[in-house]
């Protein structure tokens, strides 16, 4: 099986979006996050609610755990 390993998103949609699409390209088993899925970019709601969409599963990054 491949797996997509994705980290370090840091509420960048855009990015997130167009690797996700990348990803829908090519024979991919199963995807998971790796950390630091929010910060920085002015995206954070959207983004976790992408990945919950995509019911993709993940690890806290140091980021995350900032997160109330």
């Amino acid at each position: 099986m491949i797996y997509a390993l994705i980290s370090d998103i840091h509420a960048n949609l855009p990015a997130l979006e167009a690797v996700l699409d990348d990803v829908g390209l090519r024979d991919v088993g199963a995807t998971y996050h790796l950390g630091d899925l929010v910060g920085y970019a002015p995206w954070p709601d959207e983004t976790v609610a992408l990945l919950r969409q995509r019911a993709i599963s993940g690890v806290a990054g140091n980021y995350d755990s900032t997160v109330g």
